[in-house]
């Protein structure tokens, strides 16, 4: 998993994920209810993170399309989905989005979210 840096001239770093938490916990949501999917090692550690996500203890997963895609389950409390950055292949967003438009999810609708900056 490699998370986007960006150095600023004066040295210091900048990285989306990071940045995105942050502000996230700015905003009132408690730190420990937001999870970064690579930080799950382990298969072990995956699934408890998955069950965490299923169960409502963790309320927002970040990751990338390869970390979260295939195999991962956690649609059951998912109400919205937001796309941070646009991949190469179609194929990609039709597989982000369908870790969440399935069944299983107690919502009807799912709120799809696409960023773009100029």
């Amino acid at each position: 998993m490699r998370i986007i840096s960006y150095y600023y001239k004066d040295g210091h770093e900048f990285d989306v994920y990071n940045y995105i938490k942050t502000e996230l916990v700015r905003r009132g949501i408690p730190a420990e209810e937001i999870a970064f999917v690579h930080d799950a090692k382990t298969d072990t550690a995956r699934e408890n993170l998955f069950k965490e996500m299923r169960m409502g203890i963790k309320k927002i997963m970040i990751g990338s399309t390869d970390k979260c895609g295939t195999g991962v389950n956690v649609q059951t409390h998912l109400v919205a989905m937001h796309h941070v950055d646009c991949p190469w292949k179609p194929s990609s967003i039709e597989q982000r989005e369908g870790r969440g438009l399935r069944q299983g999810n107690e919502n009807e609708e799912v709120a799809i979210y696409r960023y773009v900056t100029l």
